[in-house]
């Protein structure tokens, strides 16, 4: 089957790039560090609300307006959400990150379980992947998968 250039300009225009954004309660910073440390990433955003042109109060002025992280071929933008609002985490979205190497899944699941809760402990799986679940120390979902090599 031959594609024409028009159907493949159409195809490229329609990519779309999904990108986890994690909103926290006043901790986007210490969360921020904390990802950049466990999955080896670099930041390349950091703007605070006392930069922006809105009203920010003294105490409020510090923390995180917006911020990009990058890791891997990921990019996953955090944030404060305005003084007042809540946070919730509980919900039905998980992040999930696929690796090629089990000894660093393996340090970076140990990584980022500390001070959360691990639900499923990581193990080999019927699909042929070791594959683990976890609820990091503040309070963002994870699954970590591996294909394991034949």
């Amino acid at each position: 089957m031959r594609v024409s250039k028009t159907a493949v300009l159409i195809i490229k225009s329609f990519i779309m790039k999904l990108t986890p954004y994690i909103h926290f309660a006043g901790n986007a910073e210490e969360a921020l560090n904390f990802y950049k440390n466990t999955l080896h990433g670099e930041i390349l955003q950091l703007g605070r609300y006392g930069e922006s042109p809105m009203p920010t109060d003294e105490d409020y002025k510090n923390k995180v307006m917006h911020a990009r992280l990058v890791f891997g071929e990921n990019l996953v933008m955090v944030s404060d959400v305005f003084k007042g609002q809540e946070v919730s985490t509980k919900g039905n979205i998980q992040l999930s990150i696929e690796m090629d190497d089990v000894n660093q899944m393996e340090e970076v699941f140990n990584k980022m379980a500390e001070g959360g809760k691990v639900t499923m402990a990581l193990q080999d799986t019927f699909w042929g992947a070791r594959f683990g679940m976890l609820i990091d120390k503040f309070g963002v979902s994870w699954m970590f998968n591996c294909e394991l090599k034949k």
